[in-house]
């Protein structure tokens, strides 16, 4: 059959679809990425310090949800870290609005953020190497501060890769992150699968049944929540008749489940770090080391606390998707309104209690999911990896379904014909 001058139009315009481009611009980001996580860090005996850091579940942990490398002492063991823990104290700090950061100039909120990421970076990094201070080789003040400044400008140099991948590529850090949960996964299950096989094999195939299923349970929950969305049908009156029936408003049942449980971890790093450093200082301090000793997902207080930030930041980040005030406000100035609900504040109480319903569901969900098994680890240190992989199926579906509902925005966007 012959094929017309528009089919061929049109098939020259698919080939520049710009999809390929950024598949093919991040691809050559995780090389870059893949390459600095393996380049160690200098004055350290990698084998040693792999044996010290694979004992201590929580620093993997949060390794693996920052895009990290707390396994093995590289430029790029800090990751996103500090960006993420930055960038949440910073919005909470704009929520406030108790410093009037709303109210300057882009260019100012964007230096000072990036100051106070930097301030976050040098604590963890400080944090981190003194993490490591038994396993370097002549350990000194000198040392700390050139280690530090190593792993401050790998993470640095990591989000800027972060953000021009948001730009050119696909993912933005998501895609980052998603790489180093993959990477990760082998060593976990290998892990996993060299402890099972230390008993009975009738044991072992019993075992392996089960954490199959349950795993495979837990990542269909975990599309279950990460698609599904509550609908508040909503009167326009701009539409007709027909359409009224499918106009509503969706709320996520699980808005930011992957990203609270990601955000949680480097929250608890901070601590963590200021505590190390702190005890540098201040050796005889009966609180700060109960604290450097407690405040980890290896002991019931660091659990307790995980569990209550995790719980308070999938709610944050729920509230923070939209704002109901507005969107109040907006229905009033449209004309639309809900059945039986007034405009303006009613409409806003109704909307508010919507959303916390939702909220607290997903809110549920990811603590009872992600948070709740790493008592398990607690009681059963040998079976810490094992609590682990809860968690991390969420954070990998969470960054599947953006990477492709990203995917599928551009082919979306690409796929039209020309007019003309």
């Amino acid at each position: 059959m012959p094929i017309c001058s528009h089919d061929i139009a049109r098939s020259m315009k698919k080939e520049k679809s710009p999809l390929r481009k950024r598949i093919l611009f991040s691809l050559f980001l995780l090389v870059i990425y893949g390459f600095g996580k393996n380049i160690p860090l200098p004055y350290t005996d990698p084998t040693e310090t792999v044996q010290q850091l694979q004992q201590n579940s929580f620093w993997q942990l949060t390794s693996v949800a920052t895009g990290g490398n707390f396994t093995a002492p590289t430029l790029f063991s800090l990751g996103l870290a500090p960006w993420m823990a930055g960038m949440i104290f910073w919005q909470l700090l704009t929520m406030t609005k108790i410093f009037g950061l709303d109210q300057l100039p882009q260019k100012q909120v964007d230096l000072r953020r990036n100051l106070f990421i930097l301030v976050v970076a040098l604590i963890e990094g400080v944090g981190t190497v003194l993490l490591m201070k038994g396993r370097f080789i002549d350990f000194s003040q000198g040392q700390l501060l050139e280690l530090t400044l190593l792993l401050v400008a790998g993470s640095f140099f990591l989000i800027w890769l972060a953000n021009i991948n948001s730009v050119w590529g696909l993912g933005g850090p998501s895609l980052l992150i998603l790489y180093g949960i993959v990477g990760s996964l082998g060593s976990q299950i290998g892990m996993i699968i060299r402890n099972i096989l230390t008993y009975p094999v009738w044991w072992a195939l019993g075992a392996s049944m089960i954490l199959i299923v349950a795993t495979l349970g837990v990542i269909a929950l975990a599309f279950i929540f990460e698609l599904s969305e509550y609908r508040l049908e909503i009167n326009r009156i701009m539409l007709n008749q027909q359409l009224l029936k499918t106009s509503y408003i969706p709320l996520k049942l699980n808005a930011g489940g992957s990203m609270a449980f990601m955000f949680g971890l480097t929250m608890l790093m901070l601590p963590q770090a200021l505590f190390q450093l702190l005890v540098e200082y201040f050796p005889g301090n009966k609180i700060l080391l109960w604290l450097v000793s407690n405040s980890s997902s290896t002991e019931f207080f660091g659990v307790t606390v995980y569990n209550i930030v995790l719980f308070s930041l999938t709610m944050l980040f729920a509230y923070a998707m939209l704002d109901m005030t507005e969107m109040a406000d907006n229905l009033r100035k449209s004309g639309d309104y809900f059945t039986g609900i007034d405009p303006g504040r009613p409409t806003a109480k109704y909307l508010r209690s919507k959303q916390r319903a939702t909220a607290f569901i997903g809110a549920t969900f990811t603590v009872t999911v992600a948070g709740l098994p790493l008592y398990l680890g607690v009681i059963w240190p040998k079976y810490a990896a094992v609590v682990m992989l809860p968690g991390m199926s969420i954070m990998l579906v969470g960054l599947a379904v953006t990477v492709m509902f990203q995917v599928r925005a551009i082919k979306i966007l690409h796929n039209y014909d020309e007019l003309f």
